[in-house]
């Protein structure tokens, strides 16, 4: 049970967001559902690699310091102890969850949320969130990982179930308060209405081989109550319980809906490290393109997104774009928008490296997974990467954070170290050109898979079986082969320590 206690304690006071709508063009400004926050509401926790630690100086001092020698506390030496422990208590690696949030603006997913609560034009579409797995999950359903957690099914009734809860909780006269501002595409869950759906959290699991679809689809209507949508995801939850589970695996690729609630847990209670590559695209479309030319330039250079943290520049110090910038190959120039997809898909085009591709990998995404992601708002897609790669980009993140100063698997990580790579919040290590990153980004089953869950969702000609609305006002511009690079980080997260 979360009680709201431990629920984000730095939301507006009281209060709501009135309704304003008007239409105006808007400065491009996003942050990711990763993004820093200095009013995060995750608990943390002290981690740390292994069980040496320094809480065992820490107890020395507390012995050598505790009396002076005529019997009296307090004393020079006593004073100097404590100051070391508070030093050394400072050091203490802590990290954090991410706080459960959507990475959408749920009441208009089609256009940019001001801060003034009136509307701007749309400056990104990313249809899903997507991660490569680069360490195994925990056998135990129920086991903090420092992962993956989302509410199954919600992303069915997202855009419905708020405008619900305004009609229940404000009389329909206004929004919900947003607060923490992250971005305008974020929503955090930390109001009192919120408390239920803690409840409903649950960790991501493989598709068994032999799960089938349900046969009933039992989205409730546009304009229902707040219980009865309440009443779907409890039923979509418990069904998603009956699933066998079988722990994500290193190599597979983790795909969610932009409207499914999810966080990094807040805490790893493994006796590993968990850590992921967040690898995502966007469409190729008028709204992303400010964003795709921006990040085009800045491989080039290896600077940083715009959307993260700009304290960070840990590639242009360790790497050299001259030695270890990866040629793009066809399909990576047209993720970077260096050259188009439209003549690459002409019937009569000489160069067929897009359709080749499409053909080879098209068993890697399978109806079941499709399914799978209708119901629950997320699949995870089994043995996508190599396991050559994976260890080796396991084996650069290290590597380069060492030459970062910051030995991710020492025995005594302290936070001044981690923080030359990373961020407590949610574990977030701020790598983006590790040489295997840029390899995965011109994936080809990666690219292919994506393609067709994007065919089967946002731009499928007809409605899913199972009636989960994916509702996008310019679908009929998109070719869903026709996709973008979205640039992302690493997490990593350390076991907590006991």
């Amino acid at each position: 049970m979360i009680s709201y206690s431990s629920l984000n304690n730095s939301s507006t006071n009281g209060g709501s967001s009135n309704r304003t709508s008007t239409s105006s063009s808007s400065s491009h400004q996003f942050r990711s559902e990763h993004q820093n926050s200095s009013s995060s509401s995750s608990n943390t926790t002290t981690t740390t690699p292994s069980s040496s630690s320094t809480s065992g100086r820490n107890n020395k001092n507390n012995q050598r310091g505790g009396k002076s020698n005529n019997g009296k506390g307090g004393g020079r030496n006593n004073h100097h102890s404590n100051n070391n422990n508070q030093n050394l208590q400072n050091e203490e690696l802590k990290q954090a969850g991410t706080g459960l949030h959507l990475d959408a603006w749920p009441y208009n997913l089609w256009a940019k949320l001001r801060k003034d609560m009136s509307y701007g034009q749309l400056d990104r579409f990313r249809p899903f969130q997507s991660m490569v797995c680069l360490t195994d999950g925990h056998e135990d359903p129920t086991l903090k990982e420092g992962g993956l957690e989302l509410i199954p099914g919600f992303s069915a009734i997202a855009e419905e179930y708020f405008p619900a809860t305004d009609r229940k909780y404000r009389d329909g006269k206004s929004f919900r308060v947003k607060s923490p501002w992250i971005s305008s595409y974020h929503i955090r869950f930390n109001q009192p209405e919120d408390t239920d759906l803690f409840e409903l959290v649950r960790k991501v699991k493989r598709v068994p081989k032999d799960w089938k679809a349900p046969t009933s689809a039992s989205v409730p209507s546009a304009g229902s109550s707040v219980e009865e949508y309440m009443k779907y995801v409890n039923m979509v939850v418990k069904e998603h319980d009956n699933i066998p589970y079988e722990p994500v695996k290193k190599g597979d690729f983790v795909y969610f809906d932009i409207r499914s609630p999810h966080r990094n847990s807040d805490a790893n209670h493994m006796d590993r490290p968990r850590s992921v590559f967040y690898h995502a695209y966007s469409v190729s479309n008028k709204v992303n393109l400010k964003t795709i030319e921006n990040l085009k330039e800045k491989r080039k250079k290896f600077e940083h997104p715009e959307d993260f943290n700009g304290k960070f520049s840990m590639e242009q110090k360790v790497m050299n774009t001259e030695t270890d910038l990866l040629p793009l190959s066809t399909l990576g120039k047209c993720l970077y928008n260096e050259i188009s997809y439209n003549p690459l898909l002409q019937e009569d085009s000489k160069d067929d490296a897009i359709k080749v591709i499409l053909e080879k990998h098209s068993d890697v995404l399978t109806q079941r997974h499709i399914d799978f992601y209708h119901r629950y708002g997320y699949v995870v897609v089994e043995n996508l990467v190599s396991n050559e790669d994976v260890t080796q980009l396991f084996k650069e993140l290290t590597h380069y954070s060492a030459k970062c100063g910051c030995k991710l698997d020492s025995d005594s990580l302290t936070t001044s170290e981690f923080k030359k790579v990373a961020s407590g919040f949610g574990a977030m290590v701020e790598f983006y050109y590790l040489p295997t990153q840029q390899k995965l980004r011109m994936d080809e089953k990666l690219y292919a898979s994506t393609v067709k869950l994007l065919s089967n969702t946002w731009c499928a000609k007809s409605p899913n079986a199972l009636k989960v609305p994916y509702k996008c006002p310019f679908a009929s511009d998109l070719d869903p082969r026709c996709l973008w690079l979205y640039v992302d980080r690493m997490n990593y997260r350390l076991p907590d320590k006991q």
